[in-house]
């Protein structure tokens, strides 16, 4: 059984058809067991406001991955599912939940404790610099994306594509004006995202639109992001 991933796009109750719309990958997929014409009988699992979405089960999955592929652990990392059950058990451990409590299916598990799970390994791969198949601002919950700004920050590692080098970045209104001494300035409470040289690039060309495409806020330095930096 292959797992795919679809967002209803339209109903018709009268007529019985349901239109989805599907990742292109997703879709040829399909294609491979819809063989001769004949009819392809799928499942469909409808998620509800707390429920675990598809978008966060395939992101989660994602993330798994490149840390199994990047080999950068223990013995736990011999395949997938073991790399799977660590995590979740260190999940488990950390939050005080029996073993099996934890579970990434959209049966049993549940919203919140996916996004917290998702930031876990998203802080596993930071530490360890690891790869990542999909850029985070996309796949991300709107409430989480200022936990992945932060930790851009933390790890100069640019909020946009991963990569490092990259510079922090003061937001307009927070921004060190031409002539002033940056180390002289109290950088405290202004507002910063962390840019690579391209994506800084282009914040300057057009600040608002591009932090409203990627949904971002900024971050307000505080002393932990001021001595990372080097700002006091």
């Amino acid at each position: 059984m292959t797992e795919l991933f679809a967002q209803v796009n339209k109903l018709d109750a009268n007529k019985g058809l349901v239109t989805l719309r599907m990742d292109v990958n997703d879709i040829y997929k399909l294609q491979k067991f819809h063989v001769n014409g004949a009819n392809q009988v799928v499942g469909l699992n409808a998620s509800d406001g707390n429920g675990v979405t598809p978008k966060q089960r395939r992101f989660a999955w994602a993330l798994l991955n490149d840390i199994w592929v990047s080999q950068v652990g223990g013995e736990w990392l011999e395949t997938p599912e073991t790399t799977r059950r660590h995590f979740n058990a260190l999940y488990e451990y950390y939050n005080g939940l029996e073993f099996g409590d934890f579970s990434l299916s959209m049966a049993k598990g549940n919203k919140t404790d996916v996004n917290q799970y998702i930031n876990m390994l998203l802080d596993y791969a930071s530490r360890h610099d690891i790869a990542l198949s999909v850029k985070p601002l996309n796949e991300l919950e709107p409430q989480e994306i200022a936990n992945w700004e932060y930790r851009c920050l933390m790890d100069k590692r640019c909020v946009i594509c991963g990569k490092q080098p990259s510079d922090l970045h003061h937001l307009d209104g927070s921004r060190v004006g031409i002539g002033n001494n940056r180390n002289k300035i109290n950088h405290i409470g202004r507002r910063a995202v962390q840019l690579c040289r391209q994506h800084h690039q282009m914040f300057h060309s057009d600040e608002n639109k591009f932090m409203r495409q990627f949904h971002l806020n900024g971050i307000q330095i505080n002393e932990e992001i001021a001595r990372k930096h080097n700002l006091i």
